[in-house]
């Protein structure tokens, strides 16, 4: 819940969603949208192993 008020509040300070625009900046092949795909999922993956480890 707390990553999603933050996921908000970013895109409303960024004037935007940040999935949106590692989606748009990889569709014109733009560097930083490829970092921010790789950021974004990259820490999903590492923090998804912490999670998985409390629920079982």
């Amino acid at each position: 819940m707390i990553g999603g008020i933050l996921f908000g509040f970013g895109s409303q300070l960024g004037r935007g969603c940040t999935s949106g625009s590692a989606l748009t900046g990889m569709a014109v092949l733009s560097l930083s949208g490829f970092l921010s795909m790789a950021a974004i999922f990259g820490t999903a993956f590492a923090l998804a192993y912490f999670a998985r480890k409390l629920w079982i």
